[in-house]
Parts: C-alpha cells; structure tokens; sequence
C-alpha cells in the first residue's frame, strides 16, 4: 500500500512540475507548508547531469542562469556534497538505480526576491531536474514528567525474550541523526561508535573530509563536537536506541551491544539546518539503520534523493518518526519511498493521541512517557513518535543480526512479515488508517538468510 501511494505522491509531485502552457515548469509548495517550514532566502538546486561540464563547486558557468541570479542581490552558491562523485555504475548489484549527489547544490541570497517566483526563474532556465526551498525539519517530542523511572515498553516489545536470541553486536552501527548526544552519559557513552583510524589529533588521518571526528561529527555547527547544546532531545533519542544495556547503570535499549554513531544535525539555535546532509553523512560513515526523529510536512525532490542514497548507493535503512501532529497527513522523511515509518502507541496498546496516522505507518512502537537517558548524565520521560523510532531502529540493528546481509527493504519486510496487524481507527473517523504490529522475526524480507525465528521487538499486541 504504502509504494502505491508513494507512487501516487510523486506522479502528483511531477505534475506541480509538469510545463505550463508558457513552457516553463512551474513549482507550487506542497500543502500545510507555511514559511516557517523552510529556510529563508535559500535554494535547493540540482543540475541535469547533460550540463555536468558548466559546474565548479561555486559557480554554475550558465548566462541563463547568471541572469536569474542577478536579480538575487548578494549570493553564496556552494556544492552541498562537494567530495561526492557520479556513481561508477548507474545501478547497484539488484538492478537498483543509483543516486548522483554531485550535482546539487545551495544557493543563498541576501535579496528580497519571492522564494517560489525565485524557484521558478530557475526552472526555466532548463539547467535543473529541480529546484526547491530547503526544508527544515522539526524534532518530534513531547516533553512528560522526567519522574516516572519505568520502561514498560521493554515487555510491550518483548525485549527480554528477543535479547534471549540475539542481543547485537558492535560491528553494526546506528546513526543518530538529531541535535547531539550526551558523550560522557555513562549509559551513552561506551555505545558511541568511535573512528580509531581518526584520532584527535588536529589531522584527517583518514583523509574523509572531516578533521578528528572520532565520536561523530557536528554538521551544524561543523565541528568535531556531537554533543547537545541548545536541545537535549538527542541524549534522549540516542538512549531509545542504543543505550548500554546490562550494565548495572540506568536503563536499557532495543539495541544492547550496537553502537549508535551521533550526527549532530542542529546549528546552535537547535534549527535543524542539516538534517538530509546528516543522513548523507551517516550513510557514507558505514551505518547500518539511521534514525530521524524529526521531519516537515514538505516533501521534496532533493529529500527522497537522500533517501534514495542512503538506500541504494550505501545499503542503509532509513528509520523516521511519523510525526506529532496527531493527524492523518504525510511527514517527511517517514512518508519518502524507502523509508521505515513509525507511529507511535501509548500505555494501553493504542495510537498515542499525538501520533500522526495513515497509510504511509509501516509499525508503530511505545512512544508515550519513554524514560530514557537524558542530557547531563540524567534520566527522563519523554513523549512522542521521536521516541517510537528509535525503539525500531534498535530493533532493525538486532535483526541485521540476525539475519547478516539483508538489505533495507528486506530488514523492512522482515519487521512488517514478523508482525500481528491490528487495526486502530481514529478519533472521529470510523476507518481503519494504522497498521500495529508485533509478533516473531521470520525471513519474511524477499530472500533475507533463514535463521531460527526471534521474538518481536517491535509494538504492542491488541492495539484496537
């Protein structure tokens, strides 16, 4: 259901770019999106591979396009993966298309141009498959009572049972994609992912781009330093995932030996100005699930290329919270192809009230009053599908585990096949529109490894 309606979604995304009777494409905003929605003043472009040869890291060499830009006032234009190149191959081993992140870039501008007249101009010059606004995602949290001191959602998710078989392993790494961690937590800390090959040294001993990220990096505020500053939502969702598990400290998580690599998205006004480049960075840093607790109501083009990427070019799963708006509407990234959307239950085995719903849910997970690790080496509650999808990914990290070499969607389909669907209705509305699940793994992933079946990680049984 969710890759027809995807399907659906993009035939109507390329008709808000379909040629216009003037023979130019024309972009409209998709629906729900407000200013606050985007950044200011700045573009996504990405250029048509056919005019490769006019493209510097900060110039575009186009008249057509100089002429736009003039109109622009003061302008910075910039690669946004400048290390990238073109795929070798245009497809990966299972005949999957790959995605060319060297053609995009960021245009800023200090003029008071119309940001939509602005995409457009661009669009007709022919130079771009697409330009749109950058979307900036929000975190999807509510904050609770830090008082509470209790994990029911372990036995919801039959944790113990699942830890029984398999509980991990520290080769296979979660990325946390949010605003830091707290790095000296003591139920954090000996989870984070460290890169021996770069110490801090004040050198990139790797030759990665990136200067001693040894625990993470902080794409932000670009620096090697992952840890919160203006929001500790980070602490907390990293915990939900990856936290140290039978360890006599604290709380437990999903993913007991796995490790979590922080990818600070924020800048230092906990804006998240980097969320897709974070899942980039994530996936090119070798994790195996990556965790997006945060996303927008505006879906874009340059977004489910990232999604595309991390799936298809590096073998990740993207793993998203579907949002907080207790409505049934599509939130990107749970809603791009590709992607593990999650929805979020509460204490008695229903939709938590927040909880966004429709056919895009692929599981739902506890998300209501999580107590987790939190920022300065604390512990708290918290609420929202920000703490439902991290609970998955822990899960998705021990099925790798268990079933070594699956892809993305056959970790996805493994998850969905090992689960009991249970209709939820939503308030008011008398029709089935969420999907609960849980149960046992089984192969149920398209030709993942068989191994012995394991206990379901994932959601409450009886969800109606």
């Amino acid at each position: 259901m969710k890759s027809i309606l995807t399907t659906l979604a993009m035939a109507l995304l390329c008709f808000n770019l379909a040629f216009s009777a003037g023979g130019g494409r024309t972009y409209r905003l998709p629906a729900g999106v407000t200013a606050d929605d985007y950044q200011a003043q700045t573009l996504i472009l990405r250029v048509d591979p056919a005019y490769r040869s006019i493209c510097q890291d900060d110039r575009i060499a186009a008249p057509a396009f100089d002429h736009v830009v003039r109109e622009l006032g003061q302008v910075r234009l910039f690669k946004v993966f400048p290390r990238h190149q073109p795929p070798a191959s245009p497809i990966n081993e299972y005949g999957q298309k790959l995605v060319d992140l060297s053609l995009i870039y960021q245009l800023e501008y200090s003029g008071q141009a119309d940001l939509l007249k602005t995409v457009n101009a661009m669009l007709s010059t022919g130079i771009f498959v697409y330009a749109e606004p950058k979307f900036i995602p929000k975190t999807q949290y509510n904050p609770n009572d830090p008082s509470t001191g209790t994990q029911y959602f372990l036995n919801r998710i039959s944790a113990y049972a699942g830890w029984d078989i398999h509980k991990g392993d520290s080769t296979t790494v979660i990325g946390i994609t949010d605003t830091g961690t707290d790095t000296d937590h003591p139920d954090l800390q000996p989870n984070i992912r460290y890169n021996y090959a770069d110490p801090i040294n004040g050198v990139d001993d790797d030759n990665d781009g990136y200067i001693d990220n040894f625990q993470g990096w902080d794409l932000g505020e670009n620096d090697n330093d992952p840890q919160v500053n203006a929001s500790a939502h980070g602490s907390h969702v990293s915990g939900c995932a990856a936290a140290v598990t039978d360890n006599g400290t604290g709380v437990a998580s999903p993913g007991f030996y796995c490790r979590f690599l922080p990818v600070k998205i924020s800048n230092s006004n906990g804006s998240l100005t980097m969320a897709y480049e974070g899942i980039v960075y994530a996936a090119d840093m070798g994790c195996h699930i990556i965790n997006c607790s945060w996303g927008s109501a505006g879906g874009s083009s340059f977004g489910q290329n990232i999604v595309d990427y991390a799936t298809f070019n590096k073998n990740s799963l993207v793993v998203a919270a579907a949002g907080n708006n207790g409505a049934n509407q599509d939130f990107f990234p749970a809603a791009y192809q590709n992607v593990l959307a999650v929805a979020s239950t509460g204490l008695s085995d229903t939709k938590s009230s927040f909880s966004n719903f429709g056919s895009f849910i692929d599981v739902c997970a506890p998300g209501s009053t999580i107590y987790s690790a939190q920022f300065d080496n604390a512990y708290a509650s918290q609420s929202g599908t920000s703490m439902a999808s991290p609970h998955v990914a822990g899960v998705a990290a021990l099925y790798l585990e268990a079933y070594p070499g699956s892809t993305p969607a056959q970790v996805q389909d493994g998850l969905k096949a090992s689960a009991t669907p249970n209709v939820v209705t939503s308030p008011g509305t008398g029709s089935p529109n969420l999907l609960l699940y849980s149960g046992s793994f089984s192969g149920g992933g398209g030709g993942t490894p068989t191994a012995p079946a394991a206990p379901a990680l994932l959601s409450p049984t009886n969800g109606a």
